[in-house]
């Protein structure tokens, strides 16, 4: 067999604002903001063949499936559809690797398109966007820079790495990856994550919902602006170097830095937060040395531990989404629960 590399070319004007989707397994992904209404992608494919005619049959039919509609492009991998991920997932377990593969897909598409990604085992870099995205990543890191508008991110073992130069309402779920976000401003937050760590500096929009929930992840916080954290946590330490005043209790506890406009909850089972001055953006506020710990509550009486099956219980709760993170350190702290 020899080898033989083969593209195809997808072209389809969507508007200033039409819809865009790519669904891949393997390949590299790269998003790019173009000039323009129309939609350009390019996948270039790697083929073993023993000849030309060959691997232009191959080609045929390892061709990416195309929707073409007025105001929509939707480039999806052949009779894979919603279930992404099966034929990564028969490589993985020793099935017999296919004759045709895409290395690398490259979309051009309007900086304001709705667009949605899906890709497993590969890398995402996205640049220019500004408008509603989201981007779904199974084992593969991916980096966003450049981007601006509505932001959703789902990922399960990869890092993910994001700068704004705009304002940005981002939504993240990650599992077992990194997260680090900066944006001149956050428009609205809403971040979970397992057991990976989130890193996020920017201005934080007074009078909008931030919040961060993590299992066993820590947060760093580079500050612009003034907010009030709100921290729920059994066993989550705060270090906070700016000025600040404290009150609540141990497993509750709030932080009002500089005027407190802007509020960000934090819910975690273990996980820490450090909040300082940002390094990217002019903060507003100054540095100064850590202020005393929070004094401890009035002493309570002891809680009945919960038993290793109760406590798995929880655990399975937490990640089938029946309850959330406050909930199960109340459960585990052998808190009483409403219902």
């Amino acid at each position: 067999m020899t080898g033989f590399s083969r593209t195809q070319e997808v072209v389809h004007e969507i508007g200033p604002t039409g819809r865009f989707a790519l669904r891949a397994t393997s390949a590299d992904i790269k998003v790019q903001r173009a000039e323009g209404d129309t939609a350009r992608v390019s996948i270039q494919f790697e083929i073993r063949a023993a000849d030309e005619a060959e691997a232009d049959r191959i080609l045929e039919a390892a061709q990416f499936r195309v929707a073409a509609e007025r105001g929509s492009l939707e480039v999806s991998e052949p009779d894979r559809g919603e279930n992404l991920g099966l034929g990564a997932l028969a490589r993985l377990l020793g099935g017999s690797p296919s004759r045709a593969r895409a290395e690398t897909i490259v979309a051009q598409v309007p900086a304001r398109a709705h667009v949605t990604v899906a890709g497993v085992s590969a890398e995402l870099v996205v640049t220019g966007l500004e408008g509603i995205q989201e981007y779904r990543t199974v084992s593969g890191d991916s980096v966003l820079t450049d981007l601006a508008g509505d932001v959703k991110i789902s990922s399960v073992s990869g890092e993910v790495s994001l700068r704004g130069v705009g304002p940005i309402a981002l939504r993240a779920n990650t599992v077992s990856g990194d997260l680090i976000a900066f944006a001149p401003r956050f428009d609205r937050t809403r971040a979970v994550t397992v057991s990976g760590d989130i890193d996020l500096e920017g201005e934080l929009a007074p009078g909008s919902e931030h919040r961060i929930e993590t299992v066993s992840g820590d947060l760093g916080m580079g500050a612009v602006n003034g907010m009030t954290l709100e921290v729920r946590g059994l066993s989550t330490d705060v270090s906070v170097s700016l000025p600040h005043r404290s009150e609540g209790t141990r497993d509750r506890r709030r932080y009002v830095i500089g005027d407190g406009a802007a509020s960000l909850v934090f819910s975690s089972m273990s996980g820490d937060v450090t909040v300082g001055n940002a390094r990217r953006y002019e903060s507003r506020l100054t540095a100064t040395p850590p202020a005393p710990p929070v004094p401890p509550s009035a002493p309570r009486a002891p809680r009945q531990p919960l038993g290793a099956d109760e406590q798995l219980a929880v655990l399975r709760a937490l990640e089938a989404g029946e309850i959330d993170v406050d909930e199960a350190a109340r459960r585990l702290g052998g808190e009483p629960t409403d219902g």
